[in-house]
């Protein structure tokens, strides 16, 4: 499975901004997998945030395979978003948060992001 391309869907922005807080913008994933992988796999992303007008691509690999903390079989990825991303991410998310959740929330969620 070399060079696969991951296609993330976020229907909720929230659910976005929470695993971007807690993983993404450190450049690391967990995804629940029952398919075989191995150390080092290669991979493409494209996570779909409709909030931000447009997907956002990344590569990485695979760097863990095994169960998590809730005992979920998976995959641990490191990953970068490509310069495009990037630029989006640094242009459209804080104003995303700010207008979704007001100056106070959004000025503290904004401060979580780890950039």
């Amino acid at each position: 499975m070399e060079n696969d391309t991951i296609k993330i869907e976020y229907k909720k922005f929230s659910s976005f901004l929470k695993d971007y807080i807690k993983s993404l913008s450190r450049g690391y994933l967990f995804l629940i997998s029952d398919e075989e992988h191995s150390i080092g796999e290669k991979f493409s992303f494209s996570i779909k945030v409709s909030a931000l007008g447009k997907p956002l691509s990344a590569e990485g690999n695979v760097i863990f395979v095994g169960e998590n903390g809730m005992l979920e079989k998976g995959i641990g990825l490191e990953f970068s978003f490509d310069e495009e991303s990037r630029r989006l991410i640094d242009e459209k998310l804080k104003e995303t948060v700010l207008e979704k959740y007001g100056n106070l929330w959004g000025t503290r969620l904004s401060a979580l992001f780890g950039e």
